[in-house]
């Protein structure tokens, strides 16, 4: 589990959300714009990272109010 206050890329961990057996879902404030996001870690294999990139290219495209809306996605290593 990631502390409270560590840095991700641009963003600092708020608190955990929940985690599951793919990934940890952390809340986090971007540090320059102030704003609160949902952040998907995954640290297993490379094949689930990718997995969950496509995952999120694709919802990316979906716009419905009870669907999150994924704002971008990136692979930090």
């Amino acid at each position: 589990q990631i502390e409270t206050g560590t840095p991700i890329d641009r963003f600092v961990v708020e608190r955990l959300l929940g985690q599951g057996g793919m990934a940890s879902v952390y809340l986090v404030r971007h540090q320059h714009l102030d704003s609160l996001h949902a952040l998907v870690l995954s640290l297993s294999s490379s094949s689930l990272q990718d997995r969950l990139l496509r995952e999120g290219k694709v919802q990316s495209r979906l716009r419905h109010r009870n669907i999150v809306a994924v704002t971008d996605v990136d692979s930090v290593g």
